[in-house]
């Protein structure tokens, strides 16, 4: 049952980086956006 432990740690840990990777570009994609309306005007 250890094992089972170590493979749901891990799986639980790719997802919380996979879910902050994805706030991160959510972020940066955003931010773009701004600039972009910003030089626009």
């Amino acid at each position: 049952m250890k094992g089972l432990y170590y493979l749901t740690a891990a799986y639980t840990a790719v997802w919380v980086a996979i879910f902050a990777y994805l706030m991160s570009i959510g972020r940066r994609a955003r931010k773009l956006e701004r600039e972009i309306e910003e030089l626009k005007r």
